[in-house]
């Protein structure tokens, strides 16, 4: 019986990294596979089934996952850390702005799924036994997903960005942008920044250059908050690694970017003829050089996020500690009707900015709460040591930064390696690292 036992509890601990290895290529691609991949040319009735089972594939697997934990460690997999007390506090508050406003309970479980469904995977990663070679194989399934979202990437700042449905998404304030498999052209960014870190992390020396392939793909993005998250990150992390390899990789970064814009301005995008180029027509430097102009201040102010930023203001004001309720602004593209009348604006408005969305829903208490979570994570980070501390340091200012411009929290496949982070920081042992290659009982927490 006790072989049996510990037969069951290895095969859960198995089966729980394998789902952690299917997750790292499932939740990238995602969104493509609903939206412009097979399930889009699916007969109706069968679309909309694989549809559903795609787009809550993320929550099946979870609730696996968990079962996974349950049957390996049993209630002892599930004491809280530091973490976990700090995610609990922000949706304590979230939940109480929820009952203080009579908001719906729906929007409310739809928040928090959105914000927190792969912190779960962490959640589970951080206490399962030590698998290292299937948390190595999850890394280096990370890393292919990556590179085909790299060469799709190379592909479209070339002048090819098939199929048709991308031009119809790369028009207006996207024109001459790509996104490569991803939602947009800012969550490409987003999510590029965060695999450059974990990378830079995880990988041995001599692979650390293949990194230097997500620079042209970054610029590519035209993502002004991307780059700016990616430079902070790069400060924060310059200690990660000698100067000369970061030089390295930086340097052939620069290389290849250079290159590929010389031969665009030089010789025009050489893929365009095979694919509907006509948005590389487009100049995407205006968003760059007109950034600060008059025009685009006084734009921003009247629909963007400067007047999502004035609305924010107003709820310090109106309703300090708990805003306006949990899922009522701008978190699905839907805002609550008496909100939106009350600011004349639309009720599709999105928020583009975790900061500004958190504060109008749940007030000074959720912006708090929220920002607890970032210091518990840079704390464990610090307190990891070693590499982690920097790299950790890295993602963290980086998502800090980047979320003044986007919802991050709410982008499974931004979110997923950035949690994997949390998670390996939690991890880490004296005598522990991604190369063993016996499996560990200790439990994964620190």
């Amino acid at each position: 019986m006790i072989d049996v036992a510990t037969d069951f509890r290895r095969g859960a601990v198995r089966l729980a990294w394998i789902i952690v290895t299917v997750l790292a290529i499932y939740i990238p691609l995602r969104f493509f596979l609903i939206d412009y991949g097979p399930l889009a040319f699916t007969p109706v009735h069968l679309g909309r089934v694989a549809s559903l089972a795609f787009r809550f594939g993320t929550d099946i697997l979870v609730v696996v996952l968990v079962a996974c934990l349950w049957a390996a460690k049993g209630i002892k997999g599930f004491r809280f850390q530091w973490i976990d007390y700090a995610v609990l506090l922000f949706v304590l508050v979230s939940f109480l702005s929820m009952v203080v406003n009579h908001t719906s309970f729906l929007r409310f479980g739809a928040t928090m799924r959105g914000l927190f469904v792969v912190y779960v995977v962490g959640f589970v990663m951080a206490r399962l036994p030590v698998d290292a070679v299937w948390l190595r194989r999850a890394m280096w399934a990370s890393g292919v997903t990556l590179g085909l979202i790299l060469f799709v990437g190379f592909l479209q700042a070339l002048g090819w960005p098939e199929p048709k449905a991308w031009i119809e998404a790369l028009t207006g304030i996207n024109a001459g942008r790509i996104m490569s498999l991803l939602e947009n052209p800012n969550t490409l960014a987003s999510y590029l920044v965060i695999m450059f870190f974990l990378g830079i992390l995880v990988l041995p020396e001599k692979h650390r250059p293949w990194m230097a392939a997500i620079l042209p793909v970054l610029y590519y993005t035209f993502s002004r908050s991307g780059w700016l998250g990616f430079v902070v990150g790069l400060i924060a992390a310059w200690r990660l690694l000698p100067w000369r390899q970061w030089a390295k990789i930086l340097g052939i970064g620069a290389i290849i970017t250079a290159l590929i814009v010389v031969v665009n301005l030089t010789f025009g995008p050489p893929l365009a003829h095979l694919g509907f180029g006509e948005h590389l027509g487009a100049n995407p430097f205006n968003r760059v050089t007109k950034t600060l102009s008059q025009r685009e201040i006084g734009n921003s102010m009247f629909n963007g996020r400067l007047f999502i930023l004035k609305i924010a203001l107003n709820t310090v004001k109106e309703r300090p500690l708990l805003g306006y309720g949990s899922g009522t602004f701008g978190g699905g593209g839907t805002v609550v009707k008496d909100l939106a009348k009350r600011y004349h604006m639309p009720t599709d408005m999105y928020s583009d900015s975790q900061y500004n969305r958190i504060i109008i829903e749940t007030g000074l208490l959720g912006f708090l709460s929220f920002g607890l979570i970032h210091l518990v994570l840079l704390w464990k980070s610090w307190k990891a040591g070693g590499k982690i501390r920097y790299a950790g340091l890295a993602l963290i200012l980086a998502i800090v930064v980047m979320d003044a411009f986007n919802n991050l929290w709410e982008l499974q496949q931004v979110m997923f390696p950035f949690w994997m982070l949390a998670a390996l920081s939690y991890l880490r042992r004296d005598g522990w690292s991604l190369g063993e290659r016996s499996e560990s009982s200790k439990p994964g927490i620190g």
